[in-house]
């Protein structure tokens, strides 16, 4: 028990001095902003106390009351189980979008950049949303995607393929093979790319300039 409960404190200690640093805070202006944004009485020395949970030295042992691991955790966006270790994205919500995607957090989150999912009534967030769907549920974004995909993995081809080559010239040829096939690709991904957005915006929109407005 004791075991888990220093695992803890180490996440703990690790990710919460990680949301500062990038955050970049220091001990006092962090304490300053909570103070602002939750009307609490932090010092520097409570973010000092938190920052050294389980250091024996200071005989610090115990986590901040709940509901001052809330308030931490709100102001840095991310849930208390990321900071104590019970997941490792962000958020259960993200660890959950990771594990039905296959996708790894990083990639979660620029899609929610993308889509600007905490501003659903924007005009502009309804109009990237729009733009994201069309281009995914589109006839063409698979070929686009595979296309893309062939690029990628031929990209990665040189540093990935562990073949050995039996000499220089051979290692040049299969270089050039290479460099020549990732044209091919790049040709075929642009040729996949204009026929997805054909497809998506068939026509430009016409403006009728003879139109008198009322």
């Amino acid at each position: 028990m004791n075991d888990i409960i220093c695992r803890k404190q180490r996440c703990w200690n690790e990710r919460l001095k990680k949301c500062i640093l990038e955050g970049e805070y220091t001990q006092e202006s962090l304490a300053q902003a909570l103070n602002k944004k939750y009307s609490t009485k932090f010092t520097q020395k409570t973010i000092s106390r938190w920052v050294n949970l389980g250091d024996a030295k200071n005989g610090i042992k115990s986590f901040p009351d709940f509901e001052n691991m809330l308030q931490v955790a709100g102001f840095f966006s991310v849930d208390v189980g990321y900071l104590i270790g019970e997941t490792d994205d962000d958020s259960f919500s993200l660890e959950k979008a990771c594990s039905y995607m296959g996708l790894n957090g990083e990639a979660i989150k620029a899609i929610r950049e993308i889509t600007v999912p905490d501003n659903m009534d924007s005009f502009f967030g309804k109009c990237r949303r729009d733009t994201f769907n069309k281009v995914l549920s589109a006839n063409g974004f698979p070929n686009f995607f595979e296309s893309l995909s062939d690029l990628h993995q031929t990209a990665i081809s040189s540093t990935d393929d562990n073949r050995v080559l039996d000499d220089f010239d051979s290692a040049i040829d299969y270089m050039r093979e290479l460099e020549y096939k990732g044209k091919i690709e790049r040709y075929e991904l642009n040729e996949a790319l204009v026929m997805l957005i054909n497809e998506i915006y068939p026509n430009p929109p016409r403006i009728n300039l003879n139109k008198k407005h009322e």
